[in-house]
């Protein structure tokens, strides 16, 4: 939309290039005007932002992934709505989608397809940290920067880990995510958990070597018929020459059951970079040190559950893969009714319209077409059905708004909204109108609408209404006060990242500053969480530079300040701790202070003269200290026998514990013996 007059979205997004589109949204590059950087803007069709379950999973997709700050993660700014629709700010990634990688080359050494597997199990390793299952990785959801780093994209159909369920998104049963990529409790319609991506991305490292992804059929549900039940062929069958090492980690991956795959994405990702570096490989050793054959190894057999009736899949028009022969049409309406209950995408089909539309020279190659044909037939059927009986039960008569003037807002507004409109309050003063009551309404009354437009009710409210000020930028406190004062509240409906403002502060608010609201109104905002926050390194017993450089560079970026404290136990000079404390979660930039060894806290000599040697000792123990004790002959009957003369070290003098101090203890001389001469 470049020209004398280019669309800018919510007063910051210049859009300029469209680079791609989708099943449901579109997107375009763009320059963000406040920061003065590229970034992909991803804009919902119209006709998909009146569908509130498009708009839900295009919410659940920036939320999932603005909350993830990974450098393998494709980045999400912002979003919000625009006009009838909704939009949502990415980073822009120059370079190709790992689908059009392996589309141009045929196949990847193993090595090439380890390197990008780990950097991708890193990014999946912290999104299940963080709670978030991806649900559909894939080559077309993997971006390859130019500089050869991959970035994860798409968590449209992400979920948090402990969700029971998907609040509507996804019915009981229902099966989302990709055929050809998705796991096999996926395709039965069970819960997927990190394991799940694991098999997703063990699909994705097949492919990337082997030219192919290991299931194919020519339908989704055929496909999904194989994830379940089929084994693989292994990877040195249709790629001669890959690593043992790397084709036992494959192996492991693909297990039907789920626990005998990799518990974390971090073990997964070890298991690359070992495999990289010729490291012990965990997959290989538990093989016994032999190419393994899929789900047969690994000290854990599996049993592959029969969910899905082979009868089901021929049904609906596929060939029979379980070893029947030839193909099968014999139940159609177990078919139906599985199709009823699964929504799958096809092979490189962008969950919200993701993946490849990052780029414009992607091309589509048709194979997804292919393998849903069959099921989006027998669907158009189950819809056109669908459709007649509404039609003919409804007719052709159009809805038009009802008319509520005069009518309490607050009973305007239930009847509109049972009606499945949505409603606009304005509320305007006017003298002659009761308190509370509806005198204009826009639309008017019995023009056409539909469900899901916006039909504004002017009022009268009783109390005069307030003008919101200006609130963004400053801090939720600040704000607080600045609305109390005119009779407004404050509620915060977002936290979300962003560096350009600090933990706190608001980032937008709603209404707008100077629109009005009445008295007792709320104002909604969105408040910045920062720049995210980062792990507090362990830097003890590291020098004070050293530790400084760490702690002071990207992504922490802390405020450092040094302290010396006694250590006993820590060489001098080096750190002992940090205040927070090591493995802390804190933002990024926050003020921290690192202590260092000053060496063992030293002790007073304690004054010993005159006491006995044995007292002495005594004190000199207690007090940390080790006695030296020297003797000097002294007279019989002297006063000073047995007792301490003098100390080496002068009282209160500051020494390090263990120190010797060396005390000089009087002892008599023994008496001379007369003996009597002889005879």
């Amino acid at each position: 939309m470049t020209g004398p007059n280019p669309t800018i979205i919510n007063d910051r997004y210049q859009l300029a290039d469209r680079i791609g589109r989708g099943g449901m949204a579109e997107v375009w590059k763009a320059r963000d005007l406040l920061l003065d950087r590229e970034v992909a803007i991803k804009v919902l069709f119209p006709e998909n932002a009146a569908d509130p379950a498009f708009v839900e999973r295009f919410r659940r997709e920036a939320q999932s992934a603005a909350g993830l700050n990974h450098p393998n993660i494709v980045g999400v700014y912002d979003w919000g709505q625009h006009g009838s629709t909704y939009f949502m700010a990415m980073e822009f990634v120059p370079g190709n989608t790992l689908a059009q990688i392996i589309r141009r080359y045929g196949s990847l050494r193993a090595d090439v397809a380890a390197r990008i597997g780990a950097q991708v199990a890193d990014a999946l390793a912290f999104a299940h940290r963080n709670g978030v299952i991806h649900r559909d990785v894939k080559p077309a959801n993997i971006l390859i920067t130019d500089a050869g780093v991959a970035k994860v994209a798409d968590f449209g159909i992400a979920r948090a880990i402990d969700a029971g369920h998907d609040e509507g998104l996804t019915q009981e049963g229902s099966v989302m995510g990709t055929a050809t990529y998705f796991s096999p409790e996926q395709a039965k319609g069970e819960g997927a958990d990190p394991r799940s991506d694991m098999y997703s991305l063990g699909i994705v490292l097949y492919e990337m070597v082997a030219g192919r992804p290991p299931f194919v059929a020519e339908t989704a549900l055929a496909t999904a018929y194989k994830q379940v039940h089929d084994n693989p062929v292994p990877l040195p069958q249709v790629a001669p020459g890959v690593p043992v090492k790397f084709a036992a980690i494959v192996a492991k991956c693909l297990a039907k059951e789920p626990r005998v795959r990799y518990a974390t994405a971090d073990g997964m990702r070890d298991d690359l970079r070992n495999f990289l570096a010729g490291n012990k490989v965990i997959a290989y050793e538990q093989a016994g040190g032999r190419m393994p054959m899929f789900n047969d190894e690994f000290d854990a057999p599996t049993t592959a559950v029969t969910t899905v009736p082979a009868s089901a899949v021929t049904g609906s028009g596929a060939t029979r893969t379980d070893g029947a022969g030839g193909a099968g049409t014999d139940d159609e309406s177990a078919a139906t009714q599985l199709l009823q209950r699964t929504q799958v995408m096809p092979a490189g089909a962008g969950g919200s319209g993701g993946g490849d539309v990052y780029l414009p020279d992607f091309e589509d190659d048709g194979r997804g077409r292919g393998y849903i044909a069959g099921a989006i037939a027998a669907v158009l059927v189950l819809i056109a059905g669908a459709v007649f009986l509404v039609t003919s039960v409804m007719g052709n008569e159009a809805m038009k708004v009802p008319n509520v003037v005069n009518m309490v807002y607050a009973d305007a507004a239930r009847l509109l909204t049972e009606k499945g409109l949505n409603v606009t309050p304005n509320p305007v003063a006017k003298e002659g109108v009761a308190d509370d009551t509806v005198y204009e309404q826009n639309p008017a009354a019995n023009q056409p609408t539909k469900p899901g437009d916006t039909i504004t009710l002017t009022y009268n409210p009783s109390k005069p209404p307030v003008q919101v000020p200006a609130i963004q930028g400053i801090t939720i406190a600040d704000a607080t006060a600045k609305l109390q004062a005119i009779g407004l509240l404050l509620t915060v409906i977002e936290t979300r990242l962003d560096p350009t403002l600090g933990n706190g502060q608001i980032i937008s608010q709603d209404p707008a500053a100077t629109q009005q609201l009445p008295a007792g109104g709320t104002v909604k905002v969105v408040v910045s969480g920062g720049a995210g926050q980062v792990i507090i390194p362990n830097v003890s017993n590291q020098t004070s530079t050293a530790a400084q450089t760490l702690l002071q560079g990207a992504p922490y970026k802390f405020v450092v300040t040094i302290e010396n404290e006694p250590s006993a136990t820590v060489a001098k000079g080096l750190v002992t701790r940090t205040d927070p404390v090591f493995g802390m979660p804190v933002d990024s930039g926050t003020a921290i202070t690192v202590y260092l060894s000053a060496g063992p806290q030293q002790v007073a000599v304690p004054s010993v003269e005159g006491k006995t040697e044995a007292d002495a000792r005594v004190t000199l123990t207690t007090a940390g200290l080790v006695a030296d004790v020297r003797y000097a002959t002294v007279p019989a009957g002297d006063p000073n026998d047995g007792k301490v003369i003098s100390q080496g070290t002068a009282t209160d003098t500051m020494v390090d514990p263990n120190a010797k101090v060396v005390i000089t203890v009087g002892k008599a001389a023994a008496a001379a013996t007369t003996v009597p001469p002889p005879g």
